[in-house]
């Protein structure tokens, strides 16, 4: 530790180092609380799913909304995750919105050029919104088609809450 006080460049070097380290350990914890996890298919294809993000949506019917994007491509820069979901800037995505009471009142599908909105054959079901954290499992009953495309879903997610 004397060879750090008696060399600025050390103590420098040494400074950067644990600030480096405490940025990379803190990055890991904030992706050590979303979890997602199960299948989520286009036309037979497995999509990707790494990453999701919650933020506040607009109310829907007088009740306020959580959008959760999950996709294959980080979100956490994004300002407007929903729209760069929709226009295939995350990969293959699913955005889900939900109301406080835990109701899914719209779902997009996204991966290359299948892009819809999709409802009634999809259910949310073991949503929570508690402890800073929103999760759930939404789920279709088994494939489904819109027009030409197959897509199924039974994947279970848990991310942070808007902020």
């Amino acid at each position: 530790m004397n060879s750090l006080r008696s060399s600025p460049l050390l103590l420098a070097r040494f400074t950067a180092s644990v600030l480096l380290l405490g940025a990379f350990f803190s990055m890991v914890n904030a992706r050590a609380d979303t979890s997602i996890s199960g299948t989520y298919l286009i036309n037979g294809k497995p999509v990707q799913l790494k990453y999701a993000k919650a933020i506040k949506g607009e109310q829907f019917d007088n009740k306020d909304t959580t959008l959760v994007v999950l996709s294959e491509k980080d979100a956490s820069k994004s300002k407007k995750p929903d729209n760069d979901a929709m226009f295939g800037k995350l990969g293959g995505a699913l955005v889900l919105t939900i109301t406080a009471d835990g109701e899914l009142v719209g779902t997009q599908i996204v991966k290359d050029k299948v892009q819809f909105s999709a409802s009634g054959p999809i259910k949310l079901t073991d949503y929570k919104a508690e402890g800073g954290n929103v999760s759930g499992k939404v789920a279709t009953d088994g494939q489904q088609e819109f027009f030409k495309d197959t897509w199924q879903v039974d994947v279970t997610f848990s991310v942070p809450g808007p902020q």
